[in-house]
């Protein structure tokens, strides 16, 4: 059954396509989904800028054949260390359709793959699916990117577990314990995302909203033991402190700020290297944010 409370009004989805007509289109497609903000690239340069910049939820790319290939471009993405946010939702978009190239686009990293003419209501409940129930996030010396083996169809699956990440077997109740804390932290992360979609440089109240959220979500980490959750929120709520409810406050600041705290929450556990990366990466900026501020 589908979840009807997807909302997608806050995210941003990126849209990579040389062909002006069907990137048009792919565009529409997501505006009529409900994206609060969509962004279009003709190749792969207007691509890697936006990722820096915006920090997308999800990226619609065309198969590219010609230089910039799509896949490297893929695994360009999966490898970086520059872009806030190398797990994002990723599904490439042709009119290929073969079971080699499938396994080719999955091997590079993608999230999904799409054939063309692509009916809105398949793109709305492929993105819904990703969007709202994430693979986990793999890094290995030989692959990065959602956990192939372990789809969402491949429940069953009772081969060995190889992968030095992979958690021993664990009761039923601890998995369940595990499993209402991680829900506990996205849900508090859901809702600062909400509080910050319409926050604006002065207003006072919202940014008072804000930062309460924030501490709420300290608290979270706290209780529920996750050192790389507290660490991000806490850096947060010290940019919010330190500008407080004035003009120096900058919005793209803290939604950015948000979207790196959503992709730790969806983070795994075990890829604890990986989630301190993100925490202290906020650290850097928060630093490099207030010393620009104090310099002005």
């Amino acid at each position: 059954m589908e979840d009807d409370r997807f909302d997608p009004s806050a995210l941003t989805a990126l849209v990579l396509d040389e062909n002006h007509y069907e990137r048009g289109i792919s565009l529409d497609q997501l505006r009529m989904m409900g994206f609060g903000r969509v962004l279009m690239a003709a190749n792969t340069g207007e691509a890697w800028d936006a990722l820096v910049r915006a920090n997308p939820h999800i990226l619609l790319m065309e198969w590219l054949d010609r230089a910039g290939d799509g896949l490297d471009f893929v695994r360009r993405i999966r490898t970086s260390e520059e872009l806030p946010n190398r797990a994002l939702s990723i599904f490439m978009l042709t009119s290929r359709g073969s079971q080699a190239e499938v396994e080719r686009a999955r091997r590079a990293g993608a999230d999904g793959y799409l054939r063309k003419p692509i009916s809105a209501h398949a793109l709305q409940q492929r993105v819904r699916r990703v969007i709202t129930n994430p693979q986990p996030f793999v890094v290995t010396a030989s692959y990065i990117g959602p956990c192939r083996r372990r789809r969402r169809g491949d429940l069953n699956y009772l081969g060995p577990m190889r992968r030095l990440d992979d958690a021993p077997a664990q009761a039923p109740q601890d998995e369940d314990e595990l499993g209402l804390k991680t829900e506990l932290a996205r849900a508090r992360v859901a809702a600062l995302e909400v509080r910050v979609r319409d926050l604006v440089a002065g207003d006072a109240k919202a940014a008072r909203l804000v930062y309460k959220s924030v501490q709420d979500l300290v608290e979270v980490g706290e209780q529920i033991g996750d050192t790389c959750l507290k660490l991000g929120a806490q850096e947060m709520a010290r940019y919010i402190q330190a500008q407080g409810a004035t003009d120096r406050l900058d919005p793209e600041v803290v939604r950015t700020h948000v979207a790196a705290l959503h992709q730790l929450v969806h983070l795994p556990q075990a890829l604890g290297a990986e989630r301190m990366r993100v925490a202290e990466s906020l650290k850097r900026m928060v630093e490099k944010k207030l010393r620009q501020a104090s310099a002005a």
